[in-house]
């Protein structure tokens, strides 16, 4: 009897792993076929499979496309922000896994992995994803002490989320640029040219492009609606 209900639990594990298994091969290719043409169809099949489930395999498997191919940052934050229209826990996860892993990279000084981090949460800021207070804070920690490298994340993160910033919070962006002012002024960085070329940002900032791809995404959404 004890030998039945040990079979009986090791076929239970099996089946356990098998569909597991599955929803990761399912999660995955959807994630790496993700593009701006095809994504209203990938999040058809992303909620067609067991996000509830696998939410933590999706976050992390989003989190490696997109620090790989930073060029998709746009598309994949896209996607994340439909999904939480549906599935907030997913986009709580994927912000606080994002803020861990630039923690991390922080305290590491790896600067190619801070900047695809803040780059991918400046996207979920644009999507309302992210509360605009985490963009401030930030800012605010890579500015304490700046350093060559935490400004060139800042520059980084200031081009993807600046103009949301400059027309919800002008203050965040205003402080970001007051910081940048001051560095530049006392000299004390070698590459000034990039405090140079945020000023030249800041004066030709518009809202434009980024209200044109909350439109965009707003479309999307519909048109997902309109799918179920």
């Amino acid at each position: 009897m004890m030998a039945d209900a040990a079979s009986r639990g090791d076929a239970k594990e099996v089946q356990q792993r098998e569909s597991w298994d599955q929803l990761k091969k399912r999660i995955n290719a959807s994630v790496n076929r993700a593009n701006i043409g095809n994504i209203k169809d990938i999040i058809v099949e992303l909620f067609g499979a067991n996000l509830v489930r696998g939410r933590g395999l999706l976050c992390r498997l989003l989190m490696r496309a997109q620090s790989q191919s930073t060029s998709f940052t746009a598309v994949y934050a896209a996607l994340v922000a439909v999904i939480n229209t549906k599935l907030p826990l997913i986009g709580e996860l994927m912000v606080t896994r994002l803020v861990l892993q630039f923690c991390r990279a922080f305290k590491r000084d790896d600067k190619g992995l801070c900047i695809s981090s803040v780059m991918f949460l400046a996207h979920l800021s644009n999507q309302r994803v992210a509360h605009e207070v985490l963009a401030f804070q930030i800012v605010s920690l890579l500015l304490e002490t700046p350093t060559d490298d935490s400004v060139e994340v800042v520059v980084a993160f200031t081009r993807e989320v600046g103009a949301f910033l400059g027309s919800i919070v002008p203050r965040v962006l205003n402080y970001v640029f007051d910081a940048f002012r001051s560095i530049l002024h006392e000299d004390r960085l070698t590459h000034i040219v990039i405090t140079r070329d945020l000023l030249v940002m800041h004066a030709t900032l518009s809202t434009e492009k980024i209200m044109r791809d909350l439109k965009i995404d707003g479309d999307l959404e519909r048109r997902y609606e309109s799918r179920l």
